[in-house]
Order: structure tokens, then C-alpha cells, then sequence
């Protein structure tokens, strides 16, 4: 009997219809792990949430007007909210904690904190110029752990279906094995490591403890590594932008004062030349056009590799006090 056409397709529908239930399945299966993980911490995470969650109750246990310093651990390390205070009379609190948390991340807990009638200062790595929105190029494993094990909330109401989507998709297997590992058995205590500890923070919100005499020997990630800074701007860098752009509305619309000034650095040869001094124009000319003052000079900021701690951000304590000191002479005239 003649086969029919039906009948010669059946099998590869049959084919293609099981291997669509088996994706679905599979898909399900790992969504499903993903939500059963959201808000189960993670040791790797728990150094940044102990951090932020001290530095948040620090500033809202502080009166306005207040000073706000935002960026990573270049202005955890680096700046001294205390000295700040001792120098100019206004109450300041160090809101730094790591630069792989990323832009977005680090202006959604600033929004959080900041009350009118106070100022914040933005002392943001030069990576964080090169990165806006969560997506494949800025999707660092430290970021989509933090996410997922300490910030439930901003997954669901800091980030847009896109971003939410990416943290999913980014989310690597073995991530996803640690989490449903950590749901069914508590979080131990902690096990400091070196001045990685949330303790070390001071009422300011300051690092401690990273003075010239206790940094590691291996210097290796003081002088070899190079910033973005020598490298340009990408075109990622208008996302970035857009980001601070909104925030600043937001600022100027709760009548919260914006600043912005340069990341501490090791200083390096090519960080003279022109590549480099385009980058910190091109970063000082958009802060202009948003309207937001930008405190000093790149130049101000880069300093002797001997006065470095642990990375080519991380000022040793004594350093930090003097870099502080220099910087809040230039800040006075804007806080009066």
C-alpha cells in the first residue's frame, strides 16, 4: 500500500515535538532551581552584603544634610569619610564596597540612603564608565552571585525584564548546584579573611586595619595590572551616562546634591598620555552636561605604587588620610 504524505512526516514531528518537551522540561527544571536559590547566600557573597548592609543602616541612622561617598573598594579604601567630617563639618559616610557590583547596583543602594539636603559624591572606577546595563559584556560572576544569594529585591524591582533575564541566563550550573546546596543547611559563621571583613568597617563607614606595615608582601596586583583609564572610553560608556543621567534627575528632583571626582590610582607612565587624558575629559565633559561639578583632576588622584595596599585601587590607610586631606580642602567650598 502506498505510504502518504502525512505518513512519511509523522516520525520527524514526533521527533521534533520530543525534543521541544525535553527543552521545556530542561528549561523548567532550571528556572525553577533558579527561583528555589533567589535569596540563598552564598559564602562568595557574603564579605560585599555584610559591607553594604552596615554602610546602609550607617547612613540611615545619620542625619542630613550628610556627605555620601559612592564607588567601589578605591573609595572603601581610599577615602576617609572621618577625615572628611574632621575637615569640613559635614557628616560623611563611606557607602564603598566593590566595583563588580557594578554602576546600576551601586546608584540603586546610593537611591536608598540618600535623604534631602544631602550630597553625594561619586568616585567611580574607570571599568564602571565601560559598563551600563546587566548584559553579556558586563556580567561578572561576583555580580550575578550577589544578585541571586543577597539581592532578591533588586533583581525584581532594580533591573528591567532584559537584565532580569540575563541574570538567569548568566547564572552558571555549578551556581545554581551551590545555591539549592546552601538552602538546606544554614550559613555558618563567618571565617574572616585577612581585613575582608565587615568588622573592619568603621562608624563611617570606612576600611581600617590596611595600614602600610600589614599589606601583603606579593605586589604583583599593585604594579602590573593597568586601568581602563589607559585603554579609552568604549561606546558603552553613553550607557553608562544614561544611568547616571537618571539618577542625577532623581537627585536634583529630591533636592540631593551630585558630585563627582576621580578613583584613586597606581600611578603609571601611560596614564600621562594622550589616550589618557582624553578619557578623563570625555568623563568630565558628560558629568558637565548632566550639571554635576567634577572635584580636582585625574592627575590629583594618581599616586606612588609605594603607598598602595593589596590592588592598584586599595590606598594604604596612611595614604588615604593624605589623599583625604587634599580632597576635602577642594570639597569645602561645595558643602558650605
Amino acid at each position: 500500500m502506498p505510504t502518504t504524505q502525512d505518513e512519511m512526516h509523522t516520525p520527524s514531528w514526533r521527533f521534533l515535538a520530543g525534543l521541544l518537551a525535553g527543552f521545556l522540561l530542561a528549561f523548567g527544571v532550571m528556572f525553577a532551581a533558579f527561583c528555589f536559590t533567589l535569596g540563598v547566600p552564598t559564602d562568595s557573597s557574603r564579605w560585599a552584603s555584610e559591607v553594604t548592609q552596615k554602610k546602609r543602616l550607617l547612613a540611615a541612622r545619620t542625619d542630613s544634610p550628610k556627605l555620601l561617598l559612592v564607588g567601589g573598594s578605591a573609595t572603601l579604601f581610599g577615602i576617609s569619610a572621618r577625615e572628611i567630617e574632621s575637615e569640613t563639618g559635614r557628616r560623611t559616610i563611606n557607602l564603598g564596597c566593590h566595583a563588580a557590583l557594578g554602576l546600576a547596583y551601586m546608584l540603586y543602594e546610593a537611591q536608598r540612603v540618600a535623604k534631602p539636603g544631602d550630597t553625594v559624591l561619586l568616585v567611580l572606577e574607570y571599568e564602571l564608565y565601560n559598563h551600563g546595563k546587566l548584559d553579556r559584556d558586563w556580567s561578572d560572576v561576583l555580580l550575578l552571585d550577589y544578585i541571586v544569594a543577597r539581592a532578591p529585591d533588586y533583581y525584581f524591582h532594580g533591573l528591567s525584564l532584559p537584565e532580569q533575564w540575563n541574570v538567569f541566563m548568566f547564572t552558571s550550573n555549578e551556581r545554581l548546584k551551590q545555591g539549592l546546596k546552601k538552602r538546606r543547611q544554614p550559613e555558618p559563621p563567618h571565617a574572616p579573611i585577612a581585613i575582608y571583613d565587615a568588622r573592619e568597617v568603621n562608624d563611617w563607614g570606612d576600611q581600617t586595619h590596611h595600614a602600610k606595615t600589614n599589606r601583603p608582601a606579593e605586589r604583583g596586583y599593585v604594579l602590573k595590572p593597568r586601568s581602563e583609564l589607559a585603554y579609552g572610553l568604549t561606546k558603552k560608556h553613553k550607557e553608562a551616562f544614561a544611568l547616571i543621567q537618571s539618577f542625577s534627575r532623581w537627585a536634583q528632583a529630591s533636592h540631593i546634591r551630585v558630585l563627582a571626582t576621580y578613583p584613586n590610582l597606581c600611578d603609571q607612565p601611560e596614564y600621562h598620555g594622550p589616550a589618557s587624558r582624553q578619557t578623563a575629559q570625555t568623563i568630565k565633559d558628560c558629568f558637565a552636561r548632566l550639571d554635576v561639578p567634577v572635584v580636582g583632576t585625574y592627575t590629583d588622584a594618581l599616586l606612588p605604587a609605594d603607598q598602595f595596599f593589596d590592588t592598584y585601587y586599595h590606598l594604604t590607610e596612611e595614604m588615604a588620610l593624605e589623599r583625604t586631606r587634599r580632597l576635602s580642602a577642594q570639597l569645602r567650598p561645595y558643602l558650605n
